[in-house]
């Protein structure tokens, strides 16, 4: 691990040493990452709350890991691999993962590197590959004054221009060229990522991956000249290396700081993360299926218009009927003496209302596995005047790189509630 990163895991507070340039970068961190979710205290407490990823400003690199464990006593680099693990394994199920590759085996080496010079490591490694099985060339139109006759003249704008140049004819022809969009948005970024790696592997890889990029240009990238970039059967192979180069051009903070430094980031919120995560586990359940923060309008006006709403998780079906509602929390429920003691009658009320609005019996709240020991689901009996409904609490082991293995057994926990009704 670089002894330059800062790494810190989310929502929790941790005594941080460090010099006053990289105190003045983290409080500029306050306009990407948020005021509210940024605490920086004379101590030297820091606690980055809400967000996953890395950000970057010069030599001033913060991490922040998903938190996994609740104990204090555990050594520090052995969580940081396990919590870059979990965040490896949230990334690879989402749809982040095609755009990042990331590659399906873990390792230790890849645990113990820092997050930003992964992701550049894998970049570097994409268009090294791409490229030298083919180049990206495309046909770009030229125009302009010429000695030689080639492709077609423009006789108004020959005259025009060369009224006393007889010998100069205004052409325009195609030209089959390595200088195109594709090429030279990849090219800009690389030479960025050049400029900030910190790793001699990852500056090694990208300059060779600049050899197959010689004839293209740096440009000034842009939102709009990005999205103008189109994709056919001839250049669809660049499209994984084009995808990973808008990401990181869409994380490269436009502001420039004291120093004119780049500010890189790499930021997710991790309850969403989380959420998504869950729902691809459940939509792949063989005879199962999933909806995604449907929206549900339950309350409205005599003219029918809309003014409550509610949008769950994750909706599952068996077949076309809704048999459960889930609410996914990525916190600690506070496990222990057989019993769960940090969840909030605020969690309760809300999946409740979920399942009332949607008129079924089962509901279900799932948190991440905090404990290293596995355990067991529990229910909550919760009655009303009309009934009784079931409150399923569920721990995903999100530390197991094994996706099937995790969906199976989350599979059984859900039958097993579903079929106590």
């Amino acid at each position: 691990m670089s002894h330059k990163v800062i790494t810190v895991f989310e929502d929790r507070k941790q005594k941080v040493t460090l010099s006053q340039t990289q105190i003045n970068d983290i409080l500029t961190f306050r306009s990407i990452i948020g005021n509210q979710y940024i605490r920086l205290d004379y101590d030297g407490i820091l606690q980055i709350m809400h967000y996953v990823g890395f950000i970057a400003k010069g030599k001033t690199r913060l991490q922040i890991l998903p938190k996994i464990y609740d104990d204090i006593d555990l050594d520090s680099e052995k969580e940081i691999r396990e919590s870059m693990g979990v965040l490896f394994n949230l990334l690879k199920v989402s749809e982040f993962n095609k755009v990042l590759h990331l590659p399906n085996a873990q390792n230790n080496s890849l645990m113990e590197a820092e997050l930003l010079e992964i992701f550049i490591s894998i970049f570097a490694d994409h268009v090294f590959h791409t490229y030298s099985k083919r180049m990206n060339r495309e046909y770009i139109e030229i125009e302009g004054n010429s000695q030689f006759v080639k492709g077609r003249i423009d006789f108004v704008k020959t005259i025009k221009n060369n009224f006393l140049r007889k010998d100069l004819h205004y052409i325009s022809y195609q030209s089959f060229e390595h200088d195109n969009l594709i090429n030279n948005a990849v090219k800009t970024v690389v030479v960025k990522l050049l400029e900030c790696t910190q790793s001699a592997d990852n500056k090694k890889n990208l300059k060779r991956a600049l050899m197959f990029l010689d004839d293209a240009r740096e440009i000034e990238l842009s939102m709009p000249l990005l999205e103008s970039v189109k994709f056919s059967r001839l250049n669809m192979d660049f499209k994984p290396v084009f995808d990973m180069a808008r990401m990181f051009y869409q994380n490269l903070q436009p502001e420039n700081y004291i120093g004119d430094e780049t500010v890189f980031s790499f930021l997710i919120p991790v309850n969403d993360l989380y959420e998504y995560y869950l729902f691809k586990l459940i939509d792949g359940m063989e005879g199962y299926g999933a909806k995604h923060e449907s929206t549900l309008h339950f309350a409205k006006t005599e003219d029918k218009r809309n003014i409550l709403t509610i949008k769950p998780d994750i909706l599952v079906y068996k077949g076309e009927r809704l048999i459960l509602v889930v609410d996914a929390k990525y916190k600690n429920p506070g496990y222990g003496n057989g019993m769960f003691n940090n969840i909030s009658r605020d969690d309760i009320y809300q999946v409740f209302a979920y399942g009332k609005a949607y008129g079924v019996k089962t509901v279900a709240l799932i948190y991440p596995l905090f404990c290293k020991l596995p355990i067991e689901s529990k229910t909550v009996i919760i009655k009303d005047s009309y009934g009784e409904m079931h409150l399923h609490i569920i721990c995903v082991d999100i530390k197991n790189p094994d996706v099937e293995d995790v969906r199976q057994k989350l599979k059984e926990q859900i039958e097993a509630s579903y079929c106590r009704i």
